[in-house]
């Protein structure tokens, strides 16, 4: 079954996060193996992008998550690629080269950064021209509020199997504080889902219920249940996650207190 290189990634101020949709030997995780060159017909590289990768530290091979330190100023209102080549999977083989397409624009109000550089994630291209979508949130939401992050969520990111009824279709997103409840909706949490099939395939939206606790900074995302010509949404004795599809839920960067 073929799998993405790049399940979802996120261009940072100081660094670059990148989800692995499949498993990397981490030997093979290195700094060429991350190339930033301009969209441009002709293309200008830029000569070591990152500072030097530490595997033990800035991998996670449990969640297949890698941070790259930017190490250079890229030019305002550039487009970019990063580019991932050479990449080596647990069988030993090369994985094909998919990249992330950016533009790198100046902070009008840095604040708390040391740096107004806030490049914005457009897109994720892979080669096989499959289009993974507004790829660029993490579970860092620094663009508003450095202090405003997402804590945890459940089921856990990156879980590979989880039930078809699990939680009553509900999952748990748990910021640091609680955000403002204009950002309650499939605008801001967007649902999205994946079959996971041969070969490549696209994600489809799904329309979800956002809601908040009375008190608590726990906003709940319901996904509809199955097989009903009218949804029901956190419902018991219904099922929510169809079996051969992989779910994402894509926070956007503008959520704010």
């Amino acid at each position: 079954m073929a799998l993405n290189l790049l399940d979802y990634a996120s261009v940072g101020v100081d660094k670059v996060k990148i989800k692995f949709g499949r498993t990397i030997k981490v030997s093979s995780i290195t700094n060429d193996k991350f190339i930033v060159q301009t969209t441009d017909a002709t293309p200008t590289a830029v000569t070591s992008p990152f500072k030097t990768i530490n595997t033990l530290a800035d991998y996670n091979s449990i969640s297949r998550t890698l941070t790259l330190y930017w190490d250079k100023v890229l030019t305002s209102g550039q487009e970019y690629y990063i580019r991932a080549v050479g990449l080596l999977d647990a069988a030993n083989e090369v994985v094909a080269e998919e990249y992330i397409k950016f533009t790198k624009v100046d902070a009008a109000t840095p604040s708390g950064f040391s740096t107004s550089i806030v490049p914005e994630i457009e897109e994720i291209l892979v080669e096989d021209n499959s289009v993974l979508t507004e790829a660029y949130a993490t579970y860092q939401i620094i663009a508003k509020n450095p202090k405003f992050y997402i804590d945890s969520v459940d089921p856990k990111n990156g879980d590979f199997y989880i039930n078809n009824n699990y939680e009553n279709g509900r999952v748990t997103i748990t910021f640091s504080d609680r955000p403002a409840s204009n950002f309650l909706s499939n605008r801001y949490f967007k649902a999205q889902r994946k079959k996971i099939q041969k070969g490549p395939s696209r994600w489809e939206n799904i329309t979800t219920l956002v809601q908040m606790h009375s008190w608590k900074p726990e906003v709940y995302v319901d996904f509809p249940s199955l097989n009903d010509a009218t949804p029901s949404y956190y419902t018991e004795d219904k099922d929510y996650f169809e079996s051969g599809y992989k779910y994402k839920i894509i926070v956007s960067k503008d959520v704010g207190i």
